[in-house]
């Protein structure tokens, strides 16, 4: 159950080494086939997610990218 909590914290290692990455102007390290892509698992309800965050006791952060 700790989906979200996982979910919060890869995208924000994710955003945060693909901002510095590209600020560094360094080669970006190669993708091999060895590696394993990166996945990320929504809950696939609302009151899922809800439940879930509830029993990590953690908050939910909606974010909209202007759509009203």
């Amino acid at each position: 159950m700790s989906r979200i909590l996982t979910l919060v914290l890869f995208a924000g290692a994710l955003a945060s080494s693909g901002l510095l990455a590209q600020e560094s102007g360094g080669p970006k390290p190669p993708v091999t086939k060895d590696k394993p892509k990166a996945t990320v698992t929504f809950a696939k309800t609302w009151d899922a997610a809800l439940e879930e965050a509830k029993l990590l006791n953690v908050p939910i952060v909606v974010h909209s990218h202007g759509f009203y």
